[in-house]
């Protein structure tokens, strides 16, 4: 038998499927004739949507709706969760919120009062209770519905709102809340400024939280669908006849912004009106909606005044702290030299840093040095504008694989240079031991690179003692190698956001022994870090574990005056699983995360470490089963600590295979880390 190689073949075969198209009559070559068409088939059945008559997910495509004088019309298209037209809908609700002089307002229909009929109507709500309403099925899916409405009309602008489905005999679920149209240019806050902190609302403890209204293309439109019902004047609002002249609900939706989060968070301050209001408010009049909230005029709501280019964010925030706070941390900057080792004599030497503060020209960006010791005051219990500084330091620390494994000493001698830097040296023997009576010697960190970390603080313009009244600007020095003298960054691995701490937690002041939340909590890292086995209220070890616990862990406990039990957790303000609030640049990478032990005193037991990703997770996730699932895959928090260069030691937890990003239980399918 003769065989082919397969490019011969392929050859052969396409020669012949040639000849057999082009036809040949034996004689010149010719092309033979066409044959005769076929006769045409029957045509198919049109194909159409499945219909059903149920569904556990509702889906409505509104394909019209229209304002009449005193009613309102709405045309739309239900599918449940598969895509399938859905029959037998018997249940629907609409809300228009009337765009007003004095803002949006949905007027519910009240009883008579004394044999006087209910005489407001602005806006309102319509349900199949309503006398006169009609749900009309046009076709397969398709409905309309009709209802009386006395408060709009053909002219009226506002929010319109629908939600259908939700009855039991129908066996067909609610949908979303949906706002079907809504005024542009109208809204004094956004729906990313809200989730900026919430994250996802829908997803939380809070009241109403089923209530997050979409647009018409699946987008979250929160601060729409919360004004459908708290409007831009209270119910509480009413005229001579004891009638509402306001929306449905007592709390306005600016209330519940100016005043229920006065105890928003720790470091949260209304004042800091850009933090909700991202452009100018709509309405400037003292007695116009959103200001009555905290400025008494007698409770009568004033209409809107626009501003006209005004904008009385600064005025609010010029008024507090916020505006001085906001000009320090962008006005200066805070800069040391990397430690060097300085000898007195063949006996003894010092490390030595030396700290420097910038003015920074917001204009040009230039840096002009400022005299650090001209502008100090550690004695002042209240601002003093010639002296603003009361605090100046540094602690100094050991940094092994870019992690400060812990405090040397905080301690030093210090001086000024006479244009104002500061100095200071931790005085150590001849072989570069800290001298006895300090903080642990230099033996413990025999192999580790030696940083200082820096502070300059400054009191603010209402200054009166409190440690929240007290800005400070943070520095990292470069990292000296102590076998031979050489210099590299201090690079510490920092997942989260430069501004990620100050979105929610936004008066810029100090939390915590000169620490505070600018540039994503660095500041803390020279406390907080993994060697310095802190108690962090017996929360968790470390930053992040520690970080971790107190938004979402047994942190975030505390006891009332009753000795109750008390949840501060940030899950009462964005879900547990919100991890984008902080680790706003995408997925942590958990092969990225090094792999060295951190101290964990806080765990309630002296001289114990724990293994990283395993202090993260638990952090938050504490149940027994969870841990005993860490501890099975290498995890732990209770290794001992050994003698010498613990932070040497690697880990041997293998929680990556199965939960990095991409993998089969990657951490991304059950935690948000995209808005």
């Amino acid at each position: 038998m003769k065989r082919f190689k397969s490019k011969k073949l392929a050859y052969l075969v396409a020669l012949a499927l040639t000849s057999l198209l082009m036809g040949c009559d034996g004689d010149d070559g010719a092309a033979g004739a066409d044959g005769v068409d076929g006769v045409d088939g029957q045509p198919g059945d049109s194909w159409t949507l499945p219909v059903v008559t149920s569904s556990t997910e509702t889906n409505v495509k509104v394909i019209n709706y229209i304002l009449g004088e005193g009613s309102i019309n709405y045309e739309f298209e239900v599918t449940n969760e598969n895509g399938e037209l859905v029959n037998g809908l018997i249940d629907a609700e609409g809300k228009v919120a009337a765009l007003t002089e004095k803002g949006f307002i949905n007027n519910r229909d009240e009883s008579a009062i004394d044999g006087v009929e209910d005489n407001v109507s602005i806006g309102g709500a319509v349900s199949m209770s309503t006398e006169g309403a009609v749900l009309t099925p046009l076709g397969d899916g398709h409905y309309q519905f009709d209802a009386p409405m006395l408060g709009v009309n053909t002219g009226t602008e506002g929010i319109v709102w629908l939600r259908v489905g939700g009855n039991n005999e129908s066996g067909i679920a609610r949908s979303n809340e949906l706002v079907v149209n809504k005024p542009e240019g109208a809204f004094s806050t956004t729906t990313e400024a809200c989730y900026a902190c919430h994250v996802d609302y829908s997803e939380s403890p809070n009241k109403h939280a089923s209530y997050v209204a979409q647009g018409m293309d699946g987008e979250v439109t929160f601060v729409e669908g919360c004004l459908t019902c708290h409007g831009s004047v209270s119910r509480d609002m009413v005229n001579e006849e004891g009638f509402s002249t306001g929306s449905y609900a007592s709390n306005t939706l600016s209330k519940i912004g100016h005043i229920n989060h006065q105890e928003f968070e720790t470091g949260f301050s209304v004042m800091n009106c850009s933090s909700c209001h991202t452009e100018p408010t709509i309405n400037i009049s003292v007695a116009g909606p959103g200001c009555i909230d905290c400025h008494d005029t007698g409770d009568i709501a004033g209409d809107i005044v626009p501003g006209n280019g005004a904008d009385l964010r600064t005025l609010h925030e010029a008024k507090s702290a916020i505006t001085s706070n906001k000009a320090l941390t962008d006005t200066y900057k805070v800069t040391g030299t990397a430690p060097a080792w300085f000898s007195d004599s063949g006996d003894a030497g010092q490390w030595c840093t030396t700290l420097s503060l910038f003015e920074i020209d917001a204009a040009t960006g230039a840096e002009t040095l400022v005299n650090i010791h001209d502008w100090l005051d550690e004695s002042q219990t209240t601002h003093n504008p010639d002296k603003p500084i009361n605090y100046v330091g540094s602690y100094f620390h050991g940094v092994y694989n870019n992690s400060v494994v812990g405090r040397i000493a905080d301690s030093y001698e210090y001086s000024y240079d006479a244009e104002g830097r500061k100095t200071m040296c931790y005085a150590v023997s001849v072989n570069k031991v800290v001298v006895a009576g300090s903080t642990p010697d230099l033996s413990a960190w025999a192999d580790a690179g030696l940083m200082a970390s820096l502070r300059v603080s400054f009191t603010a313009t209402d200054y009166m003692g409190d440690e929240a009244d007290v800005v400070t600007i943070h520095g990292y020095t470069d990292v000296t190698s102590q076998a031979d003298g050489s210099v590299t960054d201090y690079d510490r691995r920092h997942s989260v956001g430069s501004e990620s701490c100050t979105t929610c937690h936004n008066s810029l002041g100090n939390f915590h022994k000169n620490g505070n939340f600018a540039d994503g909590g660095l500041g803390c890292v020279a406390c907080h870090n993994n060697g310095q086995d802190r108690k962090a209220g017996y929360s968790s070890p470390g930053f992040g574990p520690m970080v971790h616990s107190m938004h979402w862990g047994v942190g975030s406990i505390s006891l009332d005056a009753d000795n109750e039990e008390v949840s501060n957790a940030a899950s009462v303000i964005a879900p547990q699983t919100s991890c984008v609030a902080c680790h706003d640049n995408g997925v942590v990478d958990l092969n990225a995360v090094p792999n060295q032990f951190i101290k964990a005193r806080a765990y309630g037991v002296d001289d114990k470490m724990a293994s990283p990703i395993t202090a993260n997770c638990y952090a938050c996730h504490t149940e027994s089963s969870a841990l005993n699932h860490m501890v099975q895959n290498g995890g732990t928090t209770t290794e001992d600590v050994p003698a010498t260069e613990w932070y040497k030691l690697n880990a041997s937890e293998a929680c990556a295979t199965c939960h990095a990003e991409g993998r089969s239980s990657g951490i991304e399918k059950y935690h948000n880390f995209t808005r």
